[in-house]
Order: structure tokens, then C-alpha cells, then sequence
């Protein structure tokens, strides 16, 4: 138990569902990253072997997602979010080139700005409402209009998090570094500890003017990112746009708040781990195989390679 009450560690049905996304989605991705990894570097000859530097890094980075999910201490959450933030920023800079560690940088300073306004709720929590438990604050949240501001900031760290606009190029600039980084960060956890909090927040949300700028700021990302997906050839370009529309919808459920709301975000959520993921993977073996990932480049796929054409197909299905 804490000092000012409330538990450090709670388990629900929400805390189960990302349990099983990352355990299963981030596990198959390192088991995926075994052999790309080999492949990868004797593409990229000019880029310094550090295999074990990059396996060390994810196992870090999953054991940070399941300590957030399993949080119910503020500080505690606030811990394994910032871990997450700077795992982030050491894959997305694996090749070291000058593009790798300006994107890397990107993602570090857009992630502790979330992170600035979580410390800032955390500390008014603490002074104010006397509390570090999240349940009680979100509790709090739906009764008492001071409970307010810590709800927002908390929101506005999921928001950054989740990669909404106008904090979407971060999420964009993760293209640089090997596949099984994209397919983690963009897909399985990282991303999704940002919809994850937003959907803890949820009760909070309903019916007021945070639910409302989360929900609008969603609906907005949706709708233009889907547009500038339709536009790319690149296909890691497709896929990281669709995601952040995925995401877009997932926080506008959030943002709603209700019931059934909050359901259709967490299925979306699942759907959308398992089947971009998969995508991003199958992206990564395309272009390990031909040396390209341009879509144009993709035609007749079916008959070069059969197999990992009907994974792609079932990934697109999904």
C-alpha cells in the first residue's frame, strides 16, 4: 500500500487484455527480430553490428510496458512511462546515421512533453487531492471539479503518447530503425500505453470539456491521417499513418467516455495490435527479400512469394 493510501499494483480486465498483447504480439515480434536481425545487417553492411545492444533494449522496453499496465500508483505508472519514452529513443537511433538520431531526438522531446504535464498531475494530486491512486482520481474526476486539471494533463500525456497530432511526426520518424522497432512501437506497446491510459480515464471523461478536446482531437487525427495514408508509397509510410487514424479512433472512443465507448476502443485496440503488427513484419520481410519497400514494387508479390503474400493478405483482413 501507498502512503497516501490506495495500492501499487491493480489487475481488472483492462490490465489482462494488455497483459496478453504484450506478452503475445511483443514476444512473437523478438522472435521474428532473431532471424531479421541476421538478414538485416548483411543488407546493411554500413551499419555496426549491436544485436545484442537492440535485444537487450526490447526485453527492457516490454518489462517497462508490463510494470505501466500493472500500476496503480501514479509515481509508480509516471516510472515505467519515462522508461518507455527513452527505449524509444535509443531503438529509433539503433543505426546511428544523422537521420536516425534526429528522428530519435523527435520522439524524445515530444514524449517528455507528455511526460512534463504527467509530473505536473502527479504533483497536484499529491498536493491537492491528497491521493496517488488512479482509480481514486479518476473516481475524484466524475464528483469533484478540482480533480479536473490533474485529469487533463494526465490526457494530454496519453495524447502525446498516442502520437495524435500535432505530436503525430514523431511516430513517423520511427520508420528509420529496424522493422521489429516499427512493429513495437507501432503496433504493440508504445503507442498503446498512451490509448491505454486515455481509456483508464475514460469514466472521467464522459460528458465534459476534456472528453470533448480528447474526442475532437481524435476524430481530427483520424480523418486527416487516413487521407495522408491514401497518398504514400512507402509502404512503412501506409502503415504508420493508418496506425495514427487507428489511434485517432481509439482515443475519440476514449475521449466519449460511455460504456460501450470505451469497448469499441479496446477491441479496436486488439485488432489493431495483432493486425498492424503482422503487417509491419510482413513489410520487413518484403523488403529484406526484394530491397525495396515501395507498393509499386509489390506487384506480382502473390507469385514471387506466395506464402508471405497470404500473410500479408491476412494482415490486411485483420
Amino acid at each position: 500500500r501507498t502512503e497516501l493510501g490506495g495500492f501499487h499494483v491493480a489487475s481488472d480486465k483492462l490490465t489482462i487484455i494488455m497483459c496478453l498483447i504484450i506478452g503475445i504480439v511483443g514476444c512473437l515480434i523478438c522472435v521474428y527480430a532473431m532471424g531479421y536481425m541476421k538478414d538485416y545487417h548483411s543488407h546493411h553492411t554500413e551499419f555496426k553490428k549491436r544485436r545484442s545492444y537492440f535485444f537487450a533494449l526490447l526485453f527492457v522496453f516490454l518489462g517497462a510496458m508490463f510494470g505501466l499496465v500493472f500500476s496503480s500508483n501514479l509515481v509508480w505508472l509516471y516510472f515505467f512511462w519515462e522508461i518507455t519514452s527513452v527505449c524509444s529513443f535509443l531503438l529509433i537511433g539503433y543505426n546511428q546515421t544523422e537521420e536516425a538520431m534526429r528522428n530519435s531526438f523527435r520522439a524524445l522531446w515530444m514524449n517528455l512533453l507528455g511526460g512534463l504535464g504527467f509530473a505536473a498531475a502527479i504533483a497536484y494530486c499529491a498536493i491537492r487531492l491528497e491521493t496517488l491512486e488512479l482509480q481514486t482520481v479518476i473516481q475524484l474526476g466524475t464528483m469533484v471539479p478540482v480533480a479536473f486539471i490533474p485529469i487533463t494533463l494526465l490526457a494530454f500525456a496519453g495524447l502525446t503518447k498516442s502520437a495524435q497530432m500535432p505530436f503525430s511526426s514523431w511516430l513517423l520518424g520511427a520508420m528509420v530503425a529496424p522493422t521489429p522497432t516499427s512493429a513495437l512501437l507501432h503496433s504493440a506497446t508504445m503507442v498503446k500505453a498512451g490509448v491505454y491510459l486515455l481509456l483508464r480515464l475514460a469514466p472521467a471523461l464522459c460528458a465534459n470539456l476534456a472528453g470533448t478536446m480528447v474526442t475532437t482531437i481524435g476524430g481530427f487525427t483520424f480523418f486527416m491521417t487516413s487521407m495522408l495514408a491514401i497518398a504514400q508509397s512507402d509502404a512503412k509510410k501506409v502503415l504508420a499513418y493508418s496506425t495514427i487514424s487507428n489511434l485517432g479512433l481509439i482515443t475519440a472512443c476514449a475521449g466519449i467516455g460511455m460504456h460501450e465507448a470505451v469497448w469499441a476502443g479496446i477491441l479496436l485496440m486488439i485488432f489493431h495490435a495483432v493486425s498492424k503488427s503482422l503487417m509491419f513484419l510482413s513489410v520487413g520481410a518484403v523488403e529484406n527479400v526484394t530491397g525495396s519497400r515501395n507498393i509499386e514494387d509489390m506487384h506480382g508479390l502473390i507469385v514471387k512469394l506466395p506464402r508471405l503474400a497470404f500473410v500479408m493478405i491476412v494482415g490486411i483482413a485483420g
